[in-house]
């Protein structure tokens, strides 16, 4: 029943696109289908349709697995608008990838790289930076030996329900996630505010130090090699080019926290996510250009967190023939760790951020001319005949477009002049479709694009919910069954609906309503 009124609503709507993702529960290859429409009250919405099991994980397969469910549900793939992936091979090829064979079967079905993939890869590129790839490999090693051990987790809980007064209840540490940049974020978070008491239960583990403060644990027997890791961690994270290079990864990743949050509300249009990263774009480059004052703020926060260790500031050694690390000569600490450290990481995120998102501007492009905001601006003349060429047979009559498009022109300038809509989900709200029919069609076809996939993800939340090793060998309807009643868990169902379908899928000899009411 859930999935029916999802269907009715998508062929109503004529017009979707196609998200696609997969995943490897219990060594078993899922792929999860998820469809994007604007549905009859103007609303953007992103369903999970199905898991797909999958023998052969090919674009040819994923492709040909994509096409027969959509003509199991008696959907018309040639309706098709977009479709958007990771980018992976399998996926994004443009000679045998899955965004490949579905252009064939719908040649207006646009690709666009799931921009929250992007934004991962933005940052994990960023990262290799030698400096920074070695501080986030210290912060790994300190969660795994702190998380994976209950009796030194307790320890650094002591330490911190001992010195501060009202510590939340929480974990001191979390793991560094390995896709999504705003769970490592509050990894990042956490390590910063454990820093200090991380390094005293280091010390009371490595030394025995701290026996007078009174924490849980101070008088343990801990073993040879645990004294050991922690003595090498101990050293590796009290050094002052650890300490400047955590707060330099954490202070200037801050600002992709927000973005990264955005980009994964369903409801997000690709006009806005290419707002919000042109935005960061902009960000990253005046804090290249401001570089001295914005990392001279690093360099104050990391020698006031220093100092709170008995760290002083200090650089390596410069070396003649060195090329396993930076070595630009440089007078100071501040100068040698701003021209090695953080002028190649402001360099690295700003050309990372122009690559993989160029195809999010070339989507755009088309159709951009439709927000309000750059419709009515003096400063620019949409040009809309490429977006007549494409979409020529999707609108009523093309002839008419420009005459009706004077039209809008008119009601927007006379009813929202003051007040211009900059998004798409705000302008298909007020675009009427009897009154405009060339526009509506174009604002849906507009709405449709996805700017991520993270639909799929979050089906996978549920996946991950359902097919516990306990149910590791339900079959693949009662899979998507019970995937869908979670999702929907708070859609209200008709009863009778239900067991008119149920009475169909079944049918009997005998009336099933003549034994329950039987007329005298």
């Amino acid at each position: 029943m859930i999935l029916n009124d999802i269907l009715k609503e998508i062929r109503k709507a004529k017009f979707f696109a196609i998200m696609a993702d997969e995943a490897t529960p219990h060594n078993d290859e899922q792929l999860s289908l998820c469809l994007r429409f604007v549905d009859e009250g103007k609303n953007i919405r992103e369903e999970f349709i199905e898991f797909v099991h999958m023998d052969n994980v090919s674009g040819h397969s994923i492709a040909t697995a994509i096409l027969h469910s959509l003509d199991e549900k008696q959907l018309d793939a040639t309706h098709i608008r977009a479709q958007t992936y990771d980018g992976a091979a399998a996926m994004s090829s443009e000679n045998v990838g899955v965004q490949k064979r579905i252009r064939e079967v719908s040649p207006l079905a646009m690709y666009s790289h799931c921009a929250g993939h992007c934004l991962n890869l933005v940052i994990v590129h960023s990262c290799k930076i030698p400096l920074v790839r070695n501080t986030i490999d210290k912060m790994k090693e300190v969660c795994l030996f702190f998380n994976y051990s209950p009796k030194r987790e307790g320890l650094l809980k002591s330490v911190i329900s001992k010195e501060v007064l009202h510590a939340e209840k929480r974990k001191p540490l979390l793991n560094l996630c390995a896709t999504r940049w705003a769970e490592r974020h509050s990894a990042y978070s956490h390590f910063y505010a454990s820093y200090v008491y991380m390094v005293y239960s280091l010390e009371v583990i490595a030394h025995g130090l701290h026996q007078d403060k009174g924490y849980d644990h101070t008088q343990g027997n801990w073993a040879s090699k645990t004294k050991q890791d922690a003595s090498g961690l101990l050293a590796s994270i009290t050094s002052f080019d650890f300490i400047l290079s955590f707060v330099t990864v954490y202070v200037m990743l801050s600002h992709l926290d927000g973005i990264s949050k955005k980009l994964q509300s369903s409801s997000q249009d690709i006009f806005q996510a290419y707002k919000m990263v042109t935005e960061v774009t902009q960000v990253y480059r005046k804090l290249r250009h401001d570089v001295v004052v914005h990392f001279g703020r690093c360099y104050a926060q990391a020698v006031r967190m220093a100092e709170k260790i008995g760290t002083t500031p200090d650089m390596p050694r410069i070396a003649k023939r060195q090329i396993h690390r930076s070595n630009t000569p440089a007078a100071t600490p501040e100068e040698y760790y701003r021209l090695n450290l953080a002028i190649p990481f402001l360099d690295h995120i700003s050309n990372e951020f122009e690559q993989p998102f160029t195809g999010l501007s070339a989507k755009c492009g088309k159709l951009i001319g439709l927000v309000p905001t750059v419709l009515m601006s003096e400063d620019v003349e949409p040009d809309f005949e490429e977006v007549l060429n494409t979409y020529t047979d999707d609108l009523p009559s093309p002839d008419l477009f420009h005459h009706e498009l004077f039209r809008w022109k008119l009601y927007l300038s006379d009813k929202f002049d003051d007040n211009l809509s900059s998004s798409i989900a705000e302008t298909i709200k007020i675009c009427d479709q009897a009154y405009f029919p060339h526009i509506y069609v174009l604002l849906q076809i507009a709405a449709t694009i996805p700017a991520t996939s993270c639909e799929c993800e979050r089906s996978f939340s549920a996946l991950r919910r359902l097919n516990t090793f306990n149910r590791a060998c339900m079959g693949q309807k009662r899979l998507s069954a019970l995937a869908l009643i979670h999702i929907h868990y708070d859609k209200e169902l008709n009863l009778d609906d239900a067991v008119d379908i149920f009475a169909k899928l079944h049918p009997r000899r005998m009336d099933l309503q003549s034994i329950i009411f039987h007329d005298e």
